[in-house]
């Protein structure tokens, strides 16, 4: 009897093979609001997987907090506890990695004299959002379920950096100078950044240079440890978002990135085998050219 193909297996071995260090891709805040039995079969999935060679961590929460219906910031503490402690068990040796979007982020919080209106909208995200407050997100990481968190800067319109005088640039100085400041003792950092599109890369070499300083490079000179660039290849509604053109083919923001794969930037992205532009190994083969880590969906939440 043919043994039965693995995708998310064969994945792994392919990116060892590239040299590639490997996070296993795994939203457990599905399985574990479903009850210990989805939880437990999750966790089984990723021990499973988190024993191949060239496995390094685990990601287990995409945005906490943000828009899964964790909203209390008890309940937070809880599933970092129990998961936390249950991936520690499972998959010894390897980190857990928690990913937080984290709206106060984008308010200038490292600026004393920021500007009113910055203070105000710092003041609205809190009421809107306060699981995710500054003080809570540090409360949750100084709690040791986590050794690495990734982090996001919720984006606010161009029109609302103008009214406030100041440009993306300086707000993500602010962001990460805040983040390093207030969490970098606790964990390992990493910077998340949407650099994706639909389709062909829709600007030229100068809007690919301006979106990779400050997504990428200016989260690295503050301090954060890599830089995920989200994403390879994902399917949204009606459209797919990704880094490369299809094909795939380069286009300048992904000439972008492997130059600074090339001068030693640690880069990250996402690949989900069953969602492909050609093959796993095609798909993988030009990833490691940019990147030197890559987060492998697993097929687990």
């Amino acid at each position: 009897m043919t043994a039965r193909a693995d995708p998310y297996r064969d994945a792994v071995g392919e990116a060892h093979r590239l040299g590639l260090r490997i996070w296993l891709e795994a939203d457990l805040v599905g399985p574990w609001l479903a009850g210990p039995a989805t939880l437990r079969g999750a966790i089984r999935t990723v021990a499973g997987l988190a024993a191949e060679p060239g496995v390094v961590g685990v990601k287990f929460a995409e945005a906490l907090g943000y828009a899964d219906g964790l909203t209390v910031p008890d309940r937070i503490v809880r599933f970092l506890s129990e998961v936390g402690g249950a991936l520690a068990g499972a998959a010894p040796g390897r980190l857990r990695l928690l990913d937080l979007a984290v709206p106060e982020l984008s308010c200038l919080p490292a600026d004393r004299a920021r500007p009113h209106l910055a203070t105000v909208a710092a003041a609205r995200l809190r009421g809107r959002y306060p699981q995710l407050a500054l003080d809570n997100v540090h409360d949750y990481l100084r709690r040791g379920a986590a050794d690495v968190a990734q982090v996001a800067v919720v984006p606010r319109s161009a029109g609302t950096y103008a009214a406030w005088g100041v440009d993306a640039d300086t707000v993500q100085w602010s962001a990460w100078s805040a983040a390093v400041g207030g969490w970098g003792e606790q964990v390992r950092l990493f910077a998340r950044t949407d650099l994706s599109h639909p389709g062909r890369y829709p600007g030229d070499a100068g809007t690919a240079a301006a979106a990779l300083r400050t997504g990428v490079d200016i989260p690295l000179r503050a301090g954060a440890a890599a830089v995920d660039a989200v994403t390879w290849r994902r399917a949204y509604r009606g459209w797919v978002a990704r880094l490369a053109d299809p094909g795939p083919r380069r286009n300048p923001l992904w000439d972008g990135l492997v130059a600074r794969h090339d001068t030693g930037a640690r880069l990250l992205t996402h690949l989900d085998p069953r969602s492909v532009e050609r093959t796993v190994r095609a798909d993988l083969t030009m990833i490691a050219t940019a990147c030197t880590d890559v987060y492998l969906a697993v097929g687990a939440d």
